[in-house]
């Protein structure tokens, strides 16, 4: 297999929370770019939407002027992103420190002042990297070598979804391999994207301690399955 090497693409923390019911949109967006010392300059989104909009949809969207940080929060999920493409310095252990402390700090807001219950948490991490031997052949040869069907394909994904146990956590695993092609369509782009979840079977009240405990095994598990498919970790 040709030596890769994963630049992070995406960070996605989810607090999955019970139907929050948005009084004062201004003052609770001001109140979370407070807790992440104003992280989020840029200019706040507050959405006017009818009571009866589907509560997945943001009432709240916050971001940084670059923009490289945001945050969505809708009546039953909190989401905090980050996302900044095409950064060869941007590994998982440059970043990783500072995106966790952000995003802490508003799961401690979350927990100590609004008193939400946390029935679920996940995190997704993507990830890409160059193949100058042809991504599709890479995941051909790697995944589907014994079918000659997929050989010269255009594009491949290779979706899974593993239930298992993390350190103690029952979660779903999915590991989605996407290829892609550059502008010029030269096929040299990689997409790996890792989603870590708890399940939504099994629902419980997380307190801040099991948020960390949960996102700090989850960085070293995520590790851990990059180089158990291709070799190296992030």
């Amino acid at each position: 297999m040709e030596k890769l090497r994963f630049l992070i693409q995406n960070i996605q923390s989810v607090l999955f929370i019970e139907n929050f019911a948005f009084r004062n949109k201004l003052r609770i967006a001001s109140r979370i770019n407070e807790v992440v010392n104003n992280l989020f300059d840029g200019d706040p989104t507050m959405l006017d939407i009818p009571p009866d909009a589907p509560p997945e949809i943001p009432r709240i969207q916050l971001k940084d002027s670059k923009p490289i940080y945001s945050l969505n929060f809708s009546p039953t999920r909190i989401d905090f992103f980050y996302n900044e493409a095409g950064k060869p310095e941007k590994n998982l252990d440059s970043l990783i420190d500072n995106y966790l402390k952000n995003f802490f700090n508003i799961a401690n807001l979350v927990k100590d002042e609004y008193r939400l219950s946390i029935p679920r948490i996940a995190m997704v991490v993507k990830a890409a990297s160059e193949i100058e031997t042809g991504s599709n052949l890479l995941i051909y040869e790697t995944f589907l070598g014994t079918k000659p069907f997929f050989k010269n394909t255009h594009a491949l994904e290779i979706h899974s979804l593993e239930k298992t146990t993390m350190n103690g956590y029952d979660i779903n695993r999915w590991f989605r391999i996407k290829t892609a092609r550059a502008p010029s369509g030269q096929d040299n782009i990689l997409f790996v994207e890792i989603d870590i979840n708890t399940l939504p079977e099994k629902p419980m009240d997380f307190e801040l301690q099991e948020i960390k405990d949960f996102h700090n095994k989850s960085i070293v598990f995520a590790k851990d399955s990059f180089s158990k498919c291709f070799g190296v970790s992030l």
